[in-house]
């Protein structure tokens, strides 16, 4: 009786060590999982702020102020993606002098520029009888850059002031309205008092 109690013990060993070396080997000779590769999309690979405020100034004199619901920066911190974007654009003194609206937006640190796209609203702050020509612009699309310090409209673009009316395909000027060119279908509407 002992010595088949000591088959049975030995059986048992043997079954557990063999299943054990078995079950060892088998996980060492188990393909590694695959490697996956993952991506991230523009705002995990970038900053995103909310409410957020951009200001340029030179010396003490602001240039233009930007706020923004939302901007997605790029990685380098160089573009700002921007959504329901409104500012200001000041004249040499740091006096304001147009006013703007627009859905979206985009901010260029290496030369200042600012493009508003998606419907954009620009307002003279400076109105008739204030010093001013007053005034309001409608456009698909604006671009303002520091270097000349002009705006540029285009995508079919509405002009109105006191006196009238006018629409065309690309309109340049200067900040205060003081100097407007019109390119492309031009029409205008004056009204004379």
């Amino acid at each position: 009786m002992q010595a088949y109690r000591n088959l049975v013990i030995i059986a048992l060993l043997l079954l557990l060590f063999g299943g054990g070396w078995a079950i060892w080997n088998a996980g060492q000779k188990v393909a590694p999982p695959p490697e996956t590769h993952q991506t991230k999309n523009a705002e995990e690979s970038s900053m995103v702020g909310q409410n957020v405020s951009f200001t340029v100034t030179e010396g003490a004199i602001k240039k233009w102020k930007i706020e923004a619901l939302k901007a997605i920066y790029n990685k380098t911190h160089t573009t700002a993606q921007l959504t329901d974007v409104k500012g200001e654009f000041y004249d040499a003194k740091g006096q304001p002098v147009l006013q703007f609206t627009a859905p979206a937006g985009q901010y260029l640190n290496k030369n200042n520029t600012v493009t508003l796209t998606g419907g954009v609203v620009a307002k003279s702050s400076q109105q008739v009888g204030q010093g001013g020509k007053g005034g309001q612009l409608i456009a698909p699309t604006m671009t303002w850059n520091a270097k000349n310090n002009g705006v540029t409209a285009s995508g079919g673009v509405e002009l109105t002031f006191p006196e009238g009316k006018s629409t065309a395909q690309v309109c340049r000027f200067s900040l205060d309205f003081s100097n407007i060119v019109l390119e492309g279908d031009v029409a205008s509407n004056i009204t004379t008092p």
